[in-house]
Protein backbone atom coordinates (compact mmCIF):
# COMPACT_ATOMS: atom_id res chain seq x y z
CA UNK A 1 0.00 0.00 0.00
CA UNK A 2 1.33 3.43 -0.99
CA UNK A 3 0.43 7.04 -0.33
CA UNK A 4 -0.14 8.65 -3.72
CA UNK A 5 -0.54 12.21 -4.93
CA UNK A 6 -2.86 12.15 -7.96
CA UNK A 7 -2.90 15.34 -10.04
CA UNK A 8 -5.35 16.48 -12.68
CA UNK A 9 -7.89 18.97 -13.96
CA UNK A 10 -11.42 19.19 -12.58
CA UNK A 11 -14.27 19.50 -12.10
CA UNK A 12 -14.67 15.98 -10.75
CA UNK A 13 -17.77 13.88 -11.45
CA UNK A 14 -18.72 14.26 -7.76
CA UNK A 15 -18.69 18.06 -7.95
CA UNK A 16 -22.38 18.95 -8.03
CA UNK A 17 -23.78 21.48 -10.45
CA UNK A 18 -20.76 21.64 -12.76
CA UNK A 19 -20.21 20.47 -16.33
CA UNK A 20 -17.86 17.55 -16.66
CA UNK A 21 -15.02 17.13 -19.16
CA UNK A 22 -12.87 14.13 -20.09
CA UNK A 23 -9.89 15.24 -17.90
CA UNK A 24 -12.09 15.27 -14.79
CA UNK A 25 -13.41 11.79 -15.53
CA UNK A 26 -9.88 10.53 -16.16
CA UNK A 27 -8.30 11.82 -12.95
CA UNK A 28 -11.28 10.58 -10.92
CA UNK A 29 -10.97 7.15 -12.55
CA UNK A 30 -7.26 6.93 -11.68
CA UNK A 31 -7.92 8.00 -8.10
CA UNK A 32 -10.85 5.62 -7.62
CA UNK A 33 -8.88 2.71 -9.05
CA UNK A 34 -5.97 3.31 -6.67
CA UNK A 35 -8.27 3.67 -3.65
CA UNK A 36 -10.01 0.42 -4.59
CA UNK A 37 -6.59 -1.24 -4.52
CA UNK A 38 -5.99 -0.01 -0.98
CA UNK A 39 -3.71 2.94 -1.64
CA UNK A 40 -4.09 6.25 0.18
CA UNK A 41 -4.83 8.98 -2.36
CA UNK A 42 -4.67 12.76 -2.18
CA UNK A 43 -6.05 14.50 -5.26
CA UNK A 44 -4.53 17.81 -6.34
CA UNK A 45 -6.96 19.52 -8.72
CA UNK A 46 -7.04 22.74 -10.70
CA UNK A 47 -10.20 23.77 -12.55
CA UNK A 48 -10.67 23.48 -16.30
CA UNK A 49 -9.59 26.72 -17.97
CA UNK A 50 -7.34 27.79 -15.06
CA UNK A 51 -4.21 27.46 -17.17
CA UNK A 52 -2.50 30.82 -16.64
CA UNK A 53 -0.52 32.02 -13.62
CA UNK A 54 -3.06 33.00 -10.98
CA UNK A 55 -1.62 35.60 -8.62
CA UNK A 56 -4.01 34.50 -5.85
CA UNK A 57 -2.48 30.99 -5.83
CA UNK A 58 -1.13 30.02 -2.41
CA UNK A 59 1.68 27.69 -1.40
CA UNK A 60 -0.49 26.04 1.23
CA UNK A 61 -3.67 24.09 0.48
CA UNK A 62 -6.50 22.65 2.53
CA UNK A 63 -7.45 18.97 2.27
CA UNK A 64 -11.11 18.02 1.91
CA UNK A 65 -12.15 14.42 2.60
CA UNK A 66 -13.96 12.56 -0.18
CA UNK A 67 -14.21 9.26 1.67
CA UNK A 68 -12.02 6.53 3.13
CA UNK A 69 -8.38 6.92 2.02
CA UNK A 70 -9.32 9.73 -0.41
CA UNK A 71 -9.06 13.49 -0.05
CA UNK A 72 -8.75 16.45 -2.40
CA UNK A 73 -6.82 19.73 -2.42
CA UNK A 74 -8.30 22.31 -4.78
CA UNK A 75 -5.56 24.48 -6.17
CA UNK A 76 -5.29 27.64 -8.22
CA UNK A 77 -2.73 27.27 -10.97
CA UNK A 78 0.60 29.04 -10.85
CA UNK A 79 3.69 27.67 -12.60
CA UNK A 80 5.87 28.29 -9.51
CA UNK A 81 3.53 28.40 -6.52
CA UNK A 82 1.52 25.27 -7.39
CA UNK A 83 4.60 22.98 -7.37
CA UNK A 84 5.68 24.65 -4.12
CA UNK A 85 2.25 24.02 -2.60
CA UNK A 86 2.54 20.34 -3.54
CA UNK A 87 6.01 20.16 -1.98
CA UNK A 88 4.49 21.55 1.24
CA UNK A 89 1.74 18.93 0.99
CA UNK A 90 4.37 16.23 0.52
CA UNK A 91 6.16 17.34 3.69
CA UNK A 92 2.89 16.63 5.53
CA UNK A 93 1.73 13.46 3.74
CA UNK A 94 5.06 11.86 2.63
CA UNK A 95 3.96 10.63 -0.79
CA UNK A 96 5.56 7.49 -2.20
CA UNK A 97 4.88 8.63 -5.75
CA UNK A 98 2.90 10.98 -7.98
CA UNK A 99 0.37 9.91 -10.62
CA UNK A 100 -0.51 12.88 -12.80
CA UNK A 101 -2.65 13.47 -15.88
CA UNK A 102 -3.00 16.28 -18.49
CA UNK A 103 -0.16 18.24 -20.05
CA UNK A 104 -0.39 21.16 -17.63
CA UNK A 105 -0.48 19.10 -14.43
CA UNK A 106 2.25 16.79 -15.71
CA UNK A 107 4.43 19.87 -16.05
CA UNK A 108 3.48 20.86 -12.50
CA UNK A 109 4.41 17.36 -11.28
CA UNK A 110 7.77 17.64 -13.03
CA UNK A 111 8.37 20.97 -11.25
CA UNK A 112 7.73 19.81 -7.67
CA UNK A 113 10.99 20.63 -5.83
CA UNK A 114 11.15 17.16 -4.27
CA UNK A 115 12.50 14.01 -5.94
CA UNK A 116 9.48 11.66 -6.11
CA UNK A 117 8.82 8.95 -8.75
CA UNK A 118 6.45 10.33 -11.42
CA UNK A 119 3.84 8.47 -13.47
CA UNK A 120 2.58 10.89 -16.14
CA UNK A 121 -0.64 10.16 -18.03
CA UNK A 122 -1.69 11.76 -21.33
CA UNK A 123 -5.32 11.09 -22.28
CA UNK A 124 -4.85 12.00 -25.92
CA UNK A 125 -1.92 13.69 -27.61
CA UNK A 126 -1.52 17.34 -26.55
CA UNK A 127 0.48 18.28 -29.64
CA UNK A 128 -2.12 17.13 -32.18
CA UNK A 129 -4.86 18.62 -30.00
CA UNK A 130 -3.07 21.97 -30.01
CA UNK A 131 -2.66 21.75 -33.78
CA UNK A 132 -6.45 21.76 -34.12
CA UNK A 133 -6.87 24.56 -31.60
CA UNK A 134 -4.38 26.61 -33.61
CA UNK A 135 -6.37 25.92 -36.77
CA UNK A 136 -9.65 26.83 -35.04
CA UNK A 137 -8.30 30.23 -34.02
CA UNK A 138 -6.02 30.74 -37.04
CA UNK A 139 -3.11 31.31 -34.65
CA UNK A 140 0.02 29.23 -34.00
CA UNK A 141 1.32 31.34 -31.12
CA UNK A 142 0.64 28.75 -28.41
CA UNK A 143 2.56 25.89 -30.06
CA UNK A 144 5.98 26.80 -28.63
CA UNK A 145 4.60 27.16 -25.11
CA UNK A 146 3.01 23.70 -25.29
CA UNK A 147 6.20 22.12 -26.57
CA UNK A 148 8.12 23.65 -23.66
CA UNK A 149 5.53 22.30 -21.20
CA UNK A 150 5.61 18.86 -22.82
CA UNK A 151 9.41 18.66 -23.05
CA UNK A 152 9.80 19.59 -19.38
CA UNK A 153 7.50 16.74 -18.32
CA UNK A 154 8.91 14.19 -20.79
CA UNK A 155 12.40 14.82 -19.42
CA UNK A 156 11.29 14.22 -15.82
CA UNK A 157 8.71 11.40 -16.00
CA UNK A 158 9.60 7.90 -14.79
CA UNK A 159 6.61 6.09 -16.32
CA UNK A 160 4.03 7.26 -18.80
CA UNK A 161 0.54 6.17 -19.82
CA UNK A 162 -1.57 6.96 -22.83
CA UNK A 163 -5.10 6.29 -24.09
CA UNK A 164 -4.34 4.16 -27.17
CA UNK A 165 -1.76 2.11 -29.01
CA UNK A 166 -1.29 4.80 -31.71
CA UNK A 167 -0.66 7.34 -28.96
CA UNK A 168 2.01 5.07 -27.45
CA UNK A 169 3.92 5.20 -30.72
CA UNK A 170 3.51 8.99 -30.90
CA UNK A 171 4.86 9.35 -27.37
CA UNK A 172 7.82 7.08 -28.16
CA UNK A 173 8.74 9.56 -30.89
CA UNK A 174 8.36 12.51 -28.52
CA UNK A 175 10.52 10.80 -25.88
CA UNK A 176 13.16 10.14 -28.51
CA UNK A 177 13.16 13.77 -29.56
CA UNK A 178 13.97 14.94 -26.01
CA UNK A 179 16.69 12.31 -25.58
CA UNK A 180 14.92 9.75 -23.39
CA UNK A 181 15.65 6.87 -25.79
CA UNK A 182 19.23 6.34 -24.67
CA UNK A 183 21.63 3.69 -23.38
CA UNK A 184 19.95 3.61 -19.96
CA UNK A 185 16.37 3.12 -21.14
CA UNK A 186 17.18 0.62 -23.90
CA UNK A 187 14.91 -2.41 -23.43
CA UNK A 188 12.88 -0.63 -20.73
CA UNK A 189 9.20 -0.10 -21.54
CA UNK A 190 8.44 3.42 -20.34
CA UNK A 191 4.85 3.61 -21.66
CA UNK A 192 1.66 1.76 -20.70
CA UNK A 193 -1.61 1.93 -22.61
CA UNK A 194 -4.45 2.69 -20.17
CA UNK A 195 -7.60 2.72 -22.33
CA UNK A 196 -10.29 5.23 -21.58
CA UNK A 197 -12.70 2.88 -19.82
CA UNK A 198 -14.25 4.70 -16.87
CA UNK A 199 -17.66 3.34 -15.81
CA UNK A 200 -18.44 6.43 -13.74
CA UNK A 201 -21.43 7.49 -15.86
CA UNK A 202 -22.88 3.98 -15.70
CA UNK A 203 -23.16 4.31 -11.93
CA UNK A 204 -25.62 7.20 -12.30
CA UNK A 205 -29.41 6.81 -11.98
CA UNK A 206 -31.18 6.42 -15.35
CA UNK A 207 -34.43 7.96 -14.06
CA UNK A 208 -35.91 10.41 -16.59
CA UNK A 209 -35.97 13.85 -14.97
CA UNK A 210 -36.68 16.01 -18.02
CA UNK A 211 -38.90 14.27 -20.60
CA UNK A 212 -38.09 15.11 -24.21
CA UNK A 213 -40.65 13.18 -26.25
CA UNK A 214 -44.04 14.83 -26.15
CA UNK A 215 -42.50 18.10 -24.92
CA UNK A 216 -39.70 19.58 -27.05
CA UNK A 217 -39.97 16.88 -29.75
CA UNK A 218 -43.00 14.86 -30.91
CA UNK A 219 -43.90 11.76 -28.91
CA UNK A 220 -43.22 9.50 -31.89
CA UNK A 221 -39.85 11.01 -32.79
CA UNK A 222 -36.48 9.28 -33.09
CA UNK A 223 -33.98 11.11 -30.86
CA UNK A 224 -30.41 11.37 -32.13
CA UNK A 225 -28.34 12.60 -29.17
CA UNK A 226 -25.23 14.73 -29.02
CA UNK A 227 -23.72 14.83 -25.53
CA UNK A 228 -20.64 16.86 -24.59
CA UNK A 229 -18.57 19.72 -25.89
CA UNK A 230 -18.13 20.72 -29.51
CA UNK A 231 -14.37 20.41 -29.53
CA UNK A 232 -11.79 21.51 -32.07
CA UNK A 233 -11.83 18.09 -33.74
CA UNK A 234 -15.58 18.24 -34.39
CA UNK A 235 -16.67 18.73 -38.02
CA UNK A 236 -19.72 21.03 -37.68
CA UNK A 237 -20.36 21.40 -41.41
CA UNK A 238 -20.52 17.65 -42.05
CA UNK A 239 -22.74 17.19 -39.01
CA UNK A 240 -25.14 19.92 -40.13
CA UNK A 241 -25.35 18.95 -43.80
CA UNK A 242 -25.69 15.27 -42.99
CA UNK A 243 -28.54 15.95 -40.58
CA UNK A 244 -30.36 18.10 -43.12
CA UNK A 245 -30.30 15.12 -45.50
CA UNK A 246 -31.68 12.93 -42.70
CA UNK A 247 -34.55 15.30 -41.93
CA UNK A 248 -35.48 15.54 -45.60
CA UNK A 249 -35.88 11.77 -45.84
CA UNK A 250 -37.15 10.94 -42.35
CA UNK A 251 -38.91 13.84 -40.56
CA UNK A 252 -39.38 11.71 -37.43
CA UNK A 253 -35.66 12.14 -36.58
CA UNK A 254 -34.77 14.97 -34.19
CA UNK A 255 -31.29 16.04 -33.10
CA UNK A 256 -31.02 16.83 -29.37
CA UNK A 257 -27.80 18.47 -28.19
CA UNK A 258 -26.71 18.31 -24.53
CA UNK A 259 -23.50 20.30 -24.06
CA UNK A 260 -22.07 23.19 -26.05
CA UNK A 261 -19.03 25.40 -26.26
CA UNK A 262 -15.95 24.70 -24.13
CA UNK A 263 -14.96 27.99 -22.44
CA UNK A 264 -11.23 28.46 -22.18
CA UNK A 265 -10.60 25.93 -24.94
CA UNK A 266 -12.97 26.18 -27.92
CA UNK A 267 -15.47 29.02 -28.08
CA UNK A 268 -15.84 28.77 -31.87
CA UNK A 269 -16.95 25.34 -33.12
CA UNK A 270 -20.28 25.14 -31.30
CA UNK A 271 -21.36 28.58 -32.46
CA UNK A 272 -20.44 27.74 -36.06
CA UNK A 273 -22.70 24.70 -35.86
CA UNK A 274 -25.59 26.37 -34.07
CA UNK A 275 -25.52 29.29 -36.51
CA UNK A 276 -25.99 26.86 -39.40
CA UNK A 277 -28.86 25.12 -37.59
CA UNK A 278 -30.74 28.31 -36.73
CA UNK A 279 -30.75 29.36 -40.40
CA UNK A 280 -31.91 25.97 -41.65
CA UNK A 281 -35.33 25.12 -43.07
CA UNK A 282 -35.27 22.34 -40.47
CA UNK A 283 -34.36 24.56 -37.52
CA UNK A 284 -37.06 23.01 -35.32
CA UNK A 285 -35.38 19.60 -35.74
CA UNK A 286 -32.29 20.88 -33.92
CA UNK A 287 -32.95 21.13 -30.17
CA UNK A 288 -30.26 22.61 -27.93
CA UNK A 289 -30.49 21.83 -24.21
CA UNK A 290 -27.09 23.26 -23.26
CA UNK A 291 -24.83 22.04 -20.49
CA UNK A 292 -26.49 20.16 -17.63
CA UNK A 293 -25.03 18.91 -14.31
CA UNK A 294 -23.38 15.47 -14.58
CA UNK A 295 -26.10 13.78 -12.52
CA UNK A 296 -28.72 14.83 -15.11
CA UNK A 297 -26.87 13.45 -18.14
CA UNK A 298 -28.10 9.84 -17.75
CA UNK A 299 -31.68 11.13 -18.00
CA UNK A 300 -30.91 12.15 -21.58
CA UNK A 301 -29.09 8.90 -22.30
CA UNK A 302 -32.21 7.01 -21.22
CA UNK A 303 -34.26 8.80 -23.88
CA UNK A 304 -31.82 8.55 -26.79
CA UNK A 305 -32.59 6.22 -29.67
CA UNK A 306 -29.03 6.70 -30.94
CA UNK A 307 -26.06 9.00 -30.33
CA UNK A 308 -23.71 10.64 -32.80
CA UNK A 309 -20.05 11.70 -32.87
CA UNK A 310 -18.45 13.52 -35.82
CA UNK A 311 -14.67 13.82 -36.06
CA UNK A 312 -12.78 15.69 -38.74
CA UNK A 313 -10.04 13.67 -40.45
CA UNK A 314 -6.98 14.62 -38.39
CA UNK A 315 -4.07 13.20 -36.41
CA UNK A 316 -5.80 13.92 -33.10
CA UNK A 317 -8.72 11.64 -33.99
CA UNK A 318 -6.37 8.83 -35.01
CA UNK A 319 -4.17 9.11 -31.92
CA UNK A 320 -6.74 9.95 -29.25
CA UNK A 321 -9.96 8.49 -27.91
CA UNK A 322 -13.56 9.52 -27.26
CA UNK A 323 -14.87 9.42 -23.68
CA UNK A 324 -18.45 10.07 -24.77
CA UNK A 325 -18.56 6.97 -27.00
CA UNK A 326 -17.46 4.76 -24.11
CA UNK A 327 -20.20 6.34 -21.98
CA UNK A 328 -22.90 5.81 -24.63
CA UNK A 329 -21.98 2.17 -25.07
CA UNK A 330 -22.08 1.73 -21.29
CA UNK A 331 -25.77 2.69 -21.56
CA UNK A 332 -26.32 0.44 -24.63
CA UNK A 333 -27.07 3.35 -26.95
CA UNK A 334 -26.50 2.70 -30.67
CA UNK A 335 -23.55 4.83 -31.78
CA UNK A 336 -23.25 6.54 -35.17
CA UNK A 337 -19.70 7.85 -35.60
CA UNK A 338 -16.66 8.38 -37.71
CA UNK A 339 -14.30 5.45 -37.06
CA UNK A 340 -10.88 7.03 -36.62
CA UNK A 341 -9.74 6.42 -33.02
CA UNK A 342 -8.68 2.99 -31.75
CA UNK A 343 -11.90 2.09 -29.84
CA UNK A 344 -14.13 2.94 -32.81
CA UNK A 345 -11.93 0.98 -35.21
CA UNK A 346 -12.18 -2.07 -32.94
CA UNK A 347 -15.95 -1.66 -32.66
CA UNK A 348 -16.27 -1.18 -36.41
CA UNK A 349 -14.36 -4.41 -37.05
CA UNK A 350 -16.88 -6.25 -34.86
CA UNK A 351 -19.81 -4.47 -36.60
CA UNK A 352 -20.99 -3.03 -33.27
CA UNK A 353 -21.26 0.65 -34.25
CA UNK A 354 -22.63 2.46 -37.30
CA UNK A 355 -19.70 4.19 -38.99
CA UNK A 356 -19.62 6.81 -41.72
CA UNK A 357 -16.86 8.44 -43.72
CA UNK A 358 -15.22 11.63 -42.36
CA UNK A 359 -16.28 14.77 -44.20
CA UNK A 360 -19.10 12.96 -46.03
CA UNK A 361 -22.62 14.24 -45.17
CA UNK A 362 -24.25 11.63 -47.43
CA UNK A 363 -22.45 8.79 -45.63
CA UNK A 364 -23.51 10.26 -42.27
CA UNK A 365 -27.14 10.48 -43.40
CA UNK A 366 -27.15 6.89 -44.65
CA UNK A 367 -25.86 5.62 -41.30
CA UNK A 368 -28.44 7.57 -39.27
CA UNK A 369 -31.31 6.60 -41.58
CA UNK A 370 -30.37 2.93 -41.35
CA UNK A 371 -30.39 3.02 -37.55
CA UNK A 372 -33.70 4.92 -37.47
CA UNK A 373 -35.35 2.28 -39.65
CA UNK A 374 -33.78 -0.74 -37.85
CA UNK A 375 -34.21 0.29 -34.23
CA UNK A 376 -34.35 -3.16 -32.63
CA UNK A 377 -31.35 -4.50 -34.54
CA UNK A 378 -29.42 -1.34 -33.72
CA UNK A 379 -30.22 -1.71 -30.03
CA UNK A 380 -29.12 -5.35 -30.04
CA UNK A 381 -25.78 -4.33 -31.53
CA UNK A 382 -25.42 -1.76 -28.76
CA UNK A 383 -25.99 -4.47 -26.15
CA UNK A 384 -23.26 -6.58 -27.75
CA UNK A 385 -20.99 -3.53 -27.95
CA UNK A 386 -21.19 -3.06 -24.18
CA UNK A 387 -20.31 -6.72 -23.55
CA UNK A 388 -17.42 -6.45 -26.02
CA UNK A 389 -15.92 -3.36 -24.38
CA UNK A 390 -16.44 -4.71 -20.88
CA UNK A 391 -14.31 -7.71 -21.80
CA UNK A 392 -11.77 -5.80 -23.91
CA UNK A 393 -11.30 -3.07 -21.31
CA UNK A 394 -11.47 -5.14 -18.15
CA UNK A 395 -10.14 -2.63 -15.63
CA UNK A 396 -8.45 -5.28 -13.48
CA UNK A 397 -6.41 -6.36 -16.49
CA UNK A 398 -5.62 -3.14 -18.35
CA UNK A 399 -4.92 -1.03 -15.22
CA UNK A 400 -2.86 -3.70 -13.45
CA UNK A 401 0.49 -2.13 -14.53
CA UNK A 402 -0.47 1.09 -12.73
CA UNK A 403 -1.22 -0.73 -9.48
CA UNK A 404 1.98 -2.76 -9.80
CA UNK A 405 4.10 0.36 -10.26
CA UNK A 406 2.38 2.31 -7.45
CA UNK A 407 3.03 -0.57 -5.04
CA UNK A 408 6.75 -0.30 -5.76
CA UNK A 409 7.38 3.09 -7.42
CA UNK A 410 10.74 3.44 -9.06
CA UNK A 411 12.70 6.07 -10.90
CA UNK A 412 13.37 5.41 -14.57
CA UNK A 413 16.82 4.12 -15.49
Amino acid sequence: MSTVLVLGVGPLPVDSGKKIHAPGIRVWHLAQYLVKHHHNVVLGIIEFGDFRDNETAEIRSRQESLGDRLSVCRLKYHSVRTPEALATLHAHCRFDCVVSTTDIMNSVAASIPVHIPLWLDYLGDPLSERQLQAATYNNDSSLLELWQVMAHALLQGDRFSVASTPQKYALIGQLGLVGRLNQFTAGHDLITVLPNCSRIMREQNLRIQRPLKGTIVPASSFILLWAGGYNTWTDPETLFRGLELVFQQNPSVYFVSVGGEIPGHDNVTFHRFRGLCENSLYANHFQFIGWVPPHEVPSFYAQADAAINVDAACYEAEIGTRTRIIDWISYEIPVVTTALCEPTLLLQKEQLIFPFEPGDPKSLAEAVLWVASHREEARQRAVRARAFLDQLYDEEVVFAPLDEWVRAPAFAP
